[in-house]
């Protein structure tokens, strides 16, 4: 078989124009490029010295639209990347050099507002960011951390969170942040078999939680600015129920409920927790009233 060498080929139409060429540019890159009737080049094929490959298409003006490309080694990033008709990248999807794995859309400006994919790690999440470039919304399922929605505001402060898991750190909650970054309230089931809803103060201290304890007694409490107990409403499992209040000293001062063996009333204590008046129903329908 002969062989025909030239740095380059020309193939014309019945016209006259160039519609095919093959050659080595100066970059010493391998190029085919195919021209419409116009000759303007619409797709280009390019496989680099150092063995990086892509294919490119072009539209009517021969801006670049669609461009395909593998790196020189089976290890370095392989993506293809869609622009629109003012060269705005608007789509990318890839898998990079990192051993991560994505796809990226872009809005008419080139700036990115969704991507999705998986990290080296093997991370999955979604992540969406407005026009300004801000980080907004993150759907995700990490290996190390929670699974669930967070959503931020313009500042990049993380505002709210819904969430499941790791297990034993975390089971199920919708938890919530203020503009200054303070955890200031959760809504969940607890590890430990809890339910309940938790308000916060700016300085992060527990201040009210309504819920359900693990031994199964439910209780409203709340605490004071040092996150000392002071109040509590609540229904036991022994079957008591009743409203009890604390000093800053955490002494039990007032007791104002149903006891366990049916007794009902109201006791009052000293600074020192000691029983001073007590008012109240015995389960034999008598009434007492006695002063310490």
């Amino acid at each position: 078989m002969d062989t025909i060498r030239a740095e380059g080929i020309e193939i014309v139409d019945a016209e006259g124009q160039v519609r095919i060429r093959i050659g080595v540019d100066e970059t010493a890159s391998a190029t085919i490029e195919l021209a419409d009737s116009s000759g303007v080049v619409r797709s280009k094929v390019r496989v680099a010295e150092d063995g990086a490959a892509a294919v490119e298409l072009r539209g009517s003006a021969g801006q670049m639209r669609t461009m395909l490309g593998v790196g020189a080694k089976d290890d370095q990033a392989a993506s293809i990347e869609f622009l629109d008709g003012a060269g705005a990248s608007r789509v990318s999807v890839g898998s990079w050099a990192d051993g991560s794995a994505s796809i990226a859309i872009s809005d008419a400006s080139g700036g990115r507002r969704l991507v999705a994919g998986t990290s080296p790690d093997g991370d999955a999440s979604i992540d969406m960011l407005d026009a300004d470039g801000a980080h907004r919304l993150s759907l995700g399922q990490p290996t190390a951390a929670p699974t669930g929605l967070m959503l931020w505001d313009p500042n990049g402060k993380l505002r709210a969170l819904i969430a499941h898991g790791p297990e034993p750190d975390r089971s199920a909650s919708v938890e919530f942040w203020d503009p200054d970054g303070a955890y200031r309230a959760g809504f969940g089931h607890w590890p430990n078999g809890a339910t309940g809803i938790e308000l916060l103060d700016p300085r992060g201290t527990l201040r009210a939680r309504v819920g359900e304890r693990p031994d199964g007694a439910t209780s409203v409490e709340l605490s004071d600015r040092k996150g000392s107990f002071r109040a509590g409403l609540g229904q036991w499992p022994n079957g008591s129920a009743g409203v009890e209040m604390w000093d800053s000293n955490q002494t039990n001062r007032a007791r104002l409920g149903v006891w366990e063996d049916g007794t009902s009333g109201l006791e009052i204590s000293d600074p020192n927790g000691a029983n001073r008046t007590r008012l109240g129903q015995r389960p034999d329908d008598s009434t007492t009233l006695d002063f310490w």
